[in-house]
């Protein structure tokens, strides 16, 4: 595996010939830190709502209301946003052909996104990434690696539910949302228009029974004296087989709590 640091805290492994990628967040850096500044109101909007004028889309607007969301639910719940906000955040950072094309609030209520988590368009090959974050494990006894497989084979089964249902009982919601999304998230008009079009085709596809790229994430909260093993976790990607699935790639992120980010959200409405 190769390694490379582009924020400071963050130890990233990468075998991008195998498809596997590895964050280990060391520390809640002041690089990490201004990240999630940057970035929270367009991972909750998307990008170009983000852009307005004005204070409705703010950082500090966002960041109300994203902590209003977040203390309305339980604990599983929330290591769930905060793994998923971790996603948004690094995944594009680290795979740098990958650009988000999905937000992450749900309009209709006060959770997150329902179906996909993440959608990617990737900019070299001009496809589509369907991803599925899965978090936890700082309260559990679970070895590293099992803890780890268990996060990223709940991924895979969601993925995997969501697109054989698809092709057994045809549902346009899930795309509907996603179309919804891509003005919000891409500034181009033609980059627009051929990514919809890209959606469309594969929702078609999908109902024809054939196979799509997914993403599958898993965000572990265990402390880094035993960290997530890159081999192990080639030879779980080498395994996957399914039907729905052509192309997969891995992303897992590994920090000793979710606590650190939640102390520092909520510091930050109040600085």
């Amino acid at each position: 595996m190769n390694s490379s640091t582009k924020i400071k805290g963050i130890d990233f492994k990468a075998s991008k010939d195998s498809g596997v990628y590895i964050c280990y967040i060391e520390d809640f850096s002041p690089e990490l830190m201004s990240e999630i500044r940057n970035m929270l109101s367009g991972i909750c909007y998307g990008q170009v709502v983000a852009s307005e004028p004005g204070d409705y889309y703010s950082y500090k607007e966002t960041l109300r209301e994203f902590l209003r969301r977040y203390k309305q639910k339980k604990e599983n719940t929330r290591k769930g946003m905060i793994g998923e906000l971790l996603a948004h955040l690094l995944i594009p950072k680290y795979i740098n052909n990958f650009q988000t094309i999905s937000i992450m609030n749900n309009k209709e209520e006060s959770g997150v996104k329902k179906g996909f988590d993440v959608v990617y368009y990737d900019n070299e090959q001009k496809g589509l990434w369907y991803s599925e974050v899965k978090s936890g494990g700082d309260k559990d006894d679970d070895e590293t690696n099992r803890k780890n497989i268990i996060l990223l084979n709940r991924a895979k089964s969601k993925n995997s539910g969501i697109l054989s249902h698809i092709s057994e009982k045809p549902e346009k919601v899930f795309w509907d949302s996603v179309l919804d999304d891509v003005k919000s998230t891409v500034f181009d008009s033609k980059k627009v228009l051929d990514i919809k079009k890209l959606l469309k085709s594969d929702y078609s596809d999908v109902i024809k029974h054939k196979s799509k790229n997914v993403l599958l994430s898993s965000v572990l909260y265990k402390a880094l004296d035993n960290k997530i093993c890159p081999v192990k976790l080639g030879d779980y990607k080498a395994k996957i087989k399914d039907k729905a699935f052509d192309g997969v790639i891995i992303f897992s992120i590994q920090k000793p709590t979710y606590k650190k980010i939640e102390s520092f959200l909520e510091q930050e409405i109040n600085s």
